[in-house]
């Protein structure tokens, strides 16, 4: 017919009802077996012992390679990248939020070529004027992990464009990043969450060495405080990619870890370096989060990071 692959095909009587009703049509074609993806490898039947509740219905794609059709669209039907929440289309039409989850967004956010996204967010609603426009392509997505691969779903829907999906992903990083709430770098010094190739780091046997040697990993001499709790509404988004972070020094190269937990964002760690092109004095004063304090507060007394 043309095109390049196959997306997806179900079978059963879809048009039952229709003008172009399926019973109207003589079954043609049938014990189709393909040992590769070429015709030519193809053996089949024209005498069929079917009923058309096993007609095959097709959808074919134009793409050029073998990724699922996703992209995201703002309110006028443009492109939208990283960072920006987007309508979510799957060959041209909306998703459905029936068993979406934060697995189905990371999944999706991979296929649309953020390999190392491991933090998404989205919602569901009706914020554009041409979601009526749409139709609605997908359903039904179930996602065991954040591949997909993982994932299940359906074509057909029982949903109206309330229902429509939003997305956003974003880029993931390798190694060691400290970003706010936003997942915005913070400035030098500052405390923020942690995160390692862009999830967050849980506080199980993590201590002053550890904080130390992920801070040099960084470029910082050293760490000034670190903390864990769940302070970001944005945390849940994240997922939990290192724990168990085990230092006998301040390097990294003394350190172990593991990169599966048994974790809850509360043990997620924040944490702030000493930079000491803005911190001219070694000696800080923080509060019971591990934030700077200044003026006539009571605060815990720091010397390059540890206490006095």
């Amino acid at each position: 017919m043309g095109y390049l692959k196959a997306v997806d095909w179900t079978s059963g009587s879809l048009y039952d009802g229709s003008l172009y009703a399926e019973h109207s049509l003589l079954i043609t074609l049938d014990d189709v077996y393909c040992r590769d993806d070429t015709w030519e490898s193809c053996s089949y039947s024209t005498t069929p012992n079917c009923g058309h509740s096993e007609d095959v219905f097709l959808i074919c794609s134009e793409g050029d390679d073998g990724t699922e059709l996703f992209e995201l669209v703002d309110g006028d039907g443009n492109d939208v990248g990283a960072g920006e929440l987007g309508l979510l289309l799957y060959n041209g039409g909306t998703v459905c939020n029936d068993d979406f989850d934060q697995n189905a967004a990371v999944a999706i956010c991979k296929e649309m070529g953020y390999t190392l996204a491991t933090s998404s967010h989205w919602r569901s609603g009706r914020y554009f004027d041409i979601q009526d426009n749409f139709a609605i392509n997908m359903d039904e997505v179930q996602c065991w992990n954040d591949s997909w691969a993982s994932c299940d779903f359906q074509l057909f829907h029982d949903c109206s464009h309330e229902e429509d999906v939003f997305l956003l992903c974003r880029e993931g990083t390798e190694g060691f990043k400290i970003v706010d709430g936003e997942g915005n770098d913070i400035a030098d010094g500052e405390r923020g969450l942690l995160l390692y190739n862009g999830g967050t780091v849980c506080d199980d046997n993590f201590d002053s060495n550890a904080a130390d040697a992920i801070c040099r990993e960084l470029g910082y001499p050293q760490a000034r405080a670190w903390t864990s709790e769940n302070a970001y509404d944005s945390q849940s988004e994240y997922e939990i990619t290192l724990d168990d972070v085990e230092c006998s020094s301040g390097n990294w190269s003394s350190c172990s870890y593991s990169e599966t937990h048994n974790c809850g964002h509360i043990e997620d760690v924040f944490l702030a370096c000493y930079d000491p092109d803005t911190e001219q004095s070694p000696f800080a004063l923080v509060d019971s989060e591990g934030r700077s304090i200044e003026g006539e507060q009571l605060g815990l007394l720091l010397y390059r990071g540890g206490t006095v």
